[in-house]
């Protein structure tokens, strides 16, 4: 789980570097289509991402013996 957080939080750290070349460099280029599905992939694999470590946390806090 953590290498596919570190892979995404790469590939936004390259995008977000492109995305800032791009912008100095060439000025708006009209790409914002790219730009929100991409921001939408990542919202949606942290909704994912938050949903698991819930589910885990609630599994592992309803297993816990209490008496």
């Amino acid at each position: 789980m953590q290498a596919l957080v570190t892979v995404f939080y790469a590939f936004a750290l390259a995008h977000a570097d492109k995305l800032k070349h791009d912008l100095h460099n060439d000025g708006d280029r009209g790409e914002i289509v790219q730009t929100v599905i991409i921001i939408a992939a990542f919202a949606a694999a942290a909704i994912i991402i938050t949903a698991v470590l819930v589910s885990k946390a609630r599994t592992a806090a309803n297993s816990v013996k209490t008496q």
